[in-house]
C-alpha cells in the first residue's frame, strides 16, 4: 500500500474498530522459521498481510534529523573498532521525535503484534529499526543473541518487563521478573544479554507506538534467537521473518 498522501497532523490511533477481533482478540504469534530477513511475524495468518502506513504527516524533505541521526550512528560505528556506546546513547538522546521525520518508515499493520521496519545497515556492524507497536500488543520474551541493543522511543509508550536469563531452561519453574519499567517519548534505553531477558509491549488500546531500535552487532538476523515461555521457563530458538518494509519501502507479498 503506497504511503498516505496527506498532510493532516493526528495522534497514531488504530483504524479498527473497538469490537474488531483483529485488534482485540489474543492471538499467539512467534517469529517465523523460514524467513529470510528480520522480522517477527504472526504463525497464525492464513494469507500474506499488507502493511499499512499509519497516519502521520508527510515526511519533512529538506534536512531531515532523523536522516542526520541515522547518518551520525553510520558514521560512529563505521569509524571504530568496537561500539562506542556513551556515544550511541547521546545520539538517539539528543534527537527529539517529530513524526514528519520518520513517517515514511512507520508501515503498520494491526494483524501483527508489531511490525519491523529496516531504517538502514551495515552487514556485520548494525541495523536499525523502526517498529510499530499494535494496541494491546506485545513481544515475546525474548534474549538479544549476544548484541548490544539500543532503543528510543519516537511515539506513545512502551512496556519494558526484564526476567532473569534461567540457567537451565525449562527445568526452573516461571522466568523471574527483575525489572517492570515505562518508557515514554524521546526516553532512551539498552538491553544486552548480560541484563537478562525483556517483553516490550504497548499497553494503549487505541493508539500505536513507535520505537527505534539499533542492535550491533546484528546478530539477530544472522542466527536468530531464543524465545522463552515465561510459566515454564522453556526456550526455543527461531530463525527471524522478513522486514515489513526496507528503508520506506514495502515489499509486495510472497506468492505460493
Amino acid at each position: 500500500m503506497a504511503f498516505l498522501k496527506t498532510g493532516i497532523t493526528r495522534a497514531l490511533r488504530s483504524r479498527v474498530p473497538t469490537q474488531n477481533p483483529l485488534v482485540r482478540a489474543e492471538i499467539q504469534r512467534g517469529i517465523t522459521a523460514t524467513a529470510k530477513t528480520a522480522n517477527w511475524t504472526s504463525t497464525t495468518s492464513p494469507t500474506p498481510q499488507s502493511s499499512t502506513p499509519v497516519s502521520f504527516p508527510l515526511s519533512a524533505t529538506s534536512t531531515n534529523p532523523f536522516t542526520t541521526l541515522h547518518n551520525d550512528i553510520t558514521h560512529s560505528l563505521t569509524t571504530t573498532p568496537s561500539p562506542h556506546l556513551p556515544t550511541l546513547h547521546s545520539l538517539l538522546r539528543a534527537y527529539s521525535s517529530d513524526p514528519t521525520h520518520w513517517s515514511k518508515y512507520a508501515h503498520a499493520n494491526p494483524q501483527k503484534q508489531y511490525t519491523r521496519n529496516l531504517v538502514c545497515a551495515v552487514p556485520g556492524l548494525f541495523n536499525l529499526l523502526l517498529l510499530v507497536w499494535t494496541p494491546g500488543r506485545a513481544s515475546p520474551i525474548h534474549d538479544h543473541a549476544s548484541a548490544h541493543c539500543l532503543m528510543k522511543i519516537l511515539q506513545g509508550s512502551i512496556r519494558e518487563r526484564r526476567f532473569a536469563t534461567p540457567a537451565h531452561p525449562g527445568t526452573s519453574g516461571p522466568l523471574v521478573e527483575t525489572s517492570n519499567l515505562k518508557f515514554g517519548r524521546d526516553k532512551v534505553t539498552y538491553m544486552a544479554d548480560s541484563l537478562g531477558l525483556h517483553e516490550i509491549k504497548n499497553e494503549s488500546e487505541v493508539e500505536y507506538a513507535v520505537s527505534l531500535h539499533l542492535y550491533t552487532p546484528p546478530n539477530a538476523a544472522v542466527r536468530g534467537v531464543r524465545l522463552f515461555d515465561g510459566v515454564s521457563g522453556e526456550a526455543r530458538h527461531v530463525m527471524q521473518g522478513e522486514y515489513d518494509s526496507v528503508r520506506g519501502v514495502v515489499p509486495p507479498p510472497s506468492r505460493g
